[in-house]
This record gives structure tokens, sequence and C-alpha cells, in this order.
């Protein structure tokens, strides 16, 4: 082995959260000026849910009346349409503010997709467009994965047990979930 012995240190991946006052005030900017992306910021931050898991959600995957979405698939712009990161399906509850947001959506939608296929986010640049919105209003930057971020620490900092937090967003190891 040629890498014998090699060691190769990687750093941390560095996190970024909003403050409640910044979600608050990057949701309203994005819903005042019909931002493209504001349904898929709304979505991310109310579910925690990853990007392609997003991009794969379809109206079969949610149950209005049971307040719960079912995650078990997500796109990528390299293998397409597959299992979930961890390849395992969970349920992600809806609140009442965003169950008032999917029916607004449904009535609108003509497709089966929950949310519009934009074409920055088929080609992996949310993170772009969301650092660049944030910018614009004069918040934090944060990349599009911070909104997950910041609806882990949201839950965590309102005493959500771990495991339950754990369970929603889809982590398999304690230790990803106590990073936040």
């Amino acid at each position: 082995n040629p890498a014998l012995g090699i060691k190769v240190q990687v750093p941390d991946v560095e996190q970024s959260v909003l403050t409640n006052e910044e979600v608050k005030l990057f949701l309203k900017a994005a819903k005042v000026t019909d931002h493209r992306f504001y349904p898929i910021w709304l979505m991310a931050l109310m579910t925690g849910m990853r990007s392609g898991e997003l991009f794969a959600l379809n109206w079969s995957d949610i149950d209005l009346e049971a307040k719960l979405i079912s995650v078990s698939k997500q796109w990528t712009n390299k293998v397409g349409f597959a299992p979930t990161k961890t390849r395992r399906a969970r349920v992600v509850p809806i609140s009442d503010e965003l169950l008032l947001f999917l029916k607004e959506q449904k009535l609108k939608s003509c497709t089966d997709n929950v949310l519009p296929r934009h074409k920055e986010w088929e080609n992996g640049e949310q993170a772009l467009v969301t650092r660049e919105f944030c910018q614009a209003i004069g918040i934090s930057e944060v990349k599009f994965h911070d909104l997950r971020a910041t609806f882990i620490t949201n839950l965590l900092s309102r005493g959500v047990p771990l495991a339950v937090v754990m369970s929603i967003v889809g982590h398999t190891q304690i230790k990803t979930t106590n990073v936040y």
C-alpha cells in the first residue's frame, strides 16, 4: 500500500446557524420579494430535511391529515433519485404553520413535486443562492445545508430530546447530532 502510514488531516466542516430573529427576517424577506427559493427555504427550516430529500419530495410522501412527511429518497445531480443518505426511511412531523403552507402549496401545484425545481437547485447551486440572499438582506451568510443545522439547533435549544431530534433528521449516530 503506497499510502501506508500517511495521515490526512481533514478539517471540521464549518456549520453556521441563523438566530431566531434572522430566520424570521430571512423568511419574511423571501416571502415579500417572492423569491423563487422561498418555498424551498421554508421547508428546509421547518423540517430539517436535506436538500436532495426536499428535491425528491412528492405529494404522495405527505400525509396532511396525520401531519407527517415520509422521507425515503433523495435526488443528486450525479445519480438522480436514490435512497436517503443513510439508506433509512424516516418520518418528519408537520407543524401547524407548515401545514398551512403545504395546503396552500398543494392548491398551487400542478405536478406531483411538492417544491419547484429550479435550475440552480438541479445544478447544486442552492448554497450560492442562499448565501447571496443572506448577504443582500444583511444577515449571517449561511449555506443551504446550514438551514438544516439551524433547524436541529432550534429543536435542541427548545429541549427536544436528542433521540427525537436524531430520528426526525435521520442521523444514525449520536455524535453527529451532538455537534449541534
